[in-house]
């Protein structure tokens, strides 16, 4: 028989064939076109779901017990569902998407026999599926955040994409996205399973956070309107976390006005974080800061010393976040993550695209992860995926990865 298309969302298609509901996924447009050719094809706006962990409301006792210990298939949640079966199909897809439920297929309802389904971006699901929600060990698990210098988010999106599907990281901050916030490429990063929040301009600058889960209390740019005409910074509140994005000005050479421009915006930050407005939460920023904070941050730190990003006037600034006055909160005390779990020398986050430097294995470690005091004892690793730096038309930049428990 044909297909009948219950409800279309770019999220999540409901297809009916041979009377079972089939749940098709981040549908390529191929796709969507062949089964659009059907006379029953129709369309509806869905409303995605924003909490990937909320069953309740669409599942009773029983079924949520189910969900939670032995598993529950496809059909099973169809015919028990109360309300919308799409709004919960969106559910169990974000929840997949971010590892939090594992899918078994059985092929006949043998679950002995089941094959674990890893998501992707183009998952079906099929009504014999067995969804079992995953429960943390202590309700705690652990979460990578990253950040990463994209140098034009339109021009790197195969890069980020495929990156993303390998390490599936619960929040993604970008910098240099040089697009306008009427082009931020919102609608491929909802099919990746993030929630997008941008901050842009045409051709410079740009910054943005990619979340699994909705983040609250978005902010952009400074608070004293310092800098509005460039989009250098973002924050948003992540498990009660705040999380800050920062693409800090390169500043040319130390002869430049572009130097000076980029030490007051360092200060700026550092009062714009310390400001009353940013309460007492614990603080993780992140971001490309363009300055190399110790002697194994640069290949030659003799001939790099006292110019721009290794110079004197900049590690003043940054000592601002990072020097341990006991007299300051405990969420302004700040860390490099990064040198807490690796004191190797040469680990760069850039290299020259005009020098050839990654292939001469001459760069800089100037994007950085800095946190909180407070949050120490919950980060486990951090790393650089400098890999991802010699792979086809990469960004300057590697990205950043810390593991938190949370």
């Amino acid at each position: 028989m044909e297909p009948k298309i219950e409800q279309r969302t770019r999220f999540v298609m409901a297809v009916l064939i041979d009377n079972e509901w089939s749940l098709y996924h981040r549908l390529s447009s191929e796709q969507a076109d062949s089964i659009s050719d059907y006379p029953s094809f129709q369309r509806h706006k869905l409303t995605a779901s924003t909490n990937s962990s909320g069953f309740s409301e669409s599942l009773g006792q029983e079924q949520l017990k189910l969900f939670q210990q032995e598993g529950i298939s496809i059909h099973e949640l169809r015919r028990t569902c109360e309300g919308s079966f799409q709004n919960l199909a969106e559910k169990i897809y974000h929840s997949w998407s971010s590892g939090e439920l594992s899918v078994k297929r059985t092929w006949g309802g043998v679950l002995e026999d089941a094959e674990t389904i890893s998501y992707e971006h183009s998952a079906c699901l099929l009504p014999e599926d067995v969804l079992i929600l995953k429960e943390p060990e202590n309700g705690v698990s652990s979460k990578k955040l990253v950040t990463w210098n994209v140098n034009s988010i339109r021009s790197r999106m195969n890069v980020l994409l495929q990156w993303l599907e390998k390490h599936q990281p619960e929040v993604l901050c970008l910098q240099e996205t040089k697009v306008e916030d009427q082009l931020f490429p919102s609608w491929e990063l909802e099919q990746a399973g993030y929630k997008s929040y941008w901050y842009g301009q045409k051709t410079y600058n740009g910054v943005a956070i990619l979340s699994r889960q909705p983040l609250t209390d978005i902010r952009k740019g400074f608070e004293n309107q310092y800098d509005s005409e460039n989009a250098r910074l973002i924050s948003g509140i992540w498990k009660g976390i705040r999380i800050i994005n920062v693409y800090v000005p390169q500043g040319q050479n130390t002869e430049s006005e572009k130097f000076p421009y980029k030490l007051e915006f360092l200060q700026q930050l550092h009062q714009e974080i310390s400001s009353e407005s940013y309460s007492d939460l614990p603080i993780i920023m992140v971001g490309d800061f363009n300055v190399a904070l110790d002697p194994g941050d640069v290949n030659d730190p003799e001939a790099m010393f006292g110019h721009v990003s290794y110079h004197p006037s900049e590690h003043e600034k940054m000592n601002a976040f990072l020097d341990q006055d006991s007299s300051k909160p405990e969420h302004l005390q700040f860390h490099d993550i990064f040198r807490r779990f690796d004191s190797r020398e040469h680990q760069f986050t850039w290299w020259d695209f005009r020098t050839r430097g990654y292939e001469r294995g001459e760069g800089m470690r100037i994007d950085h992860i800095l946190a909180s005091s407070s949050l120490l004892k919950q980060i486990t690793n951090c790393s650089i995926d400098s890999m991802v730096r010699g792979e086809e038309k990469p960004s300057d930049h590697a990205p950043v990865l810390c593991e938190i428990e949370i």
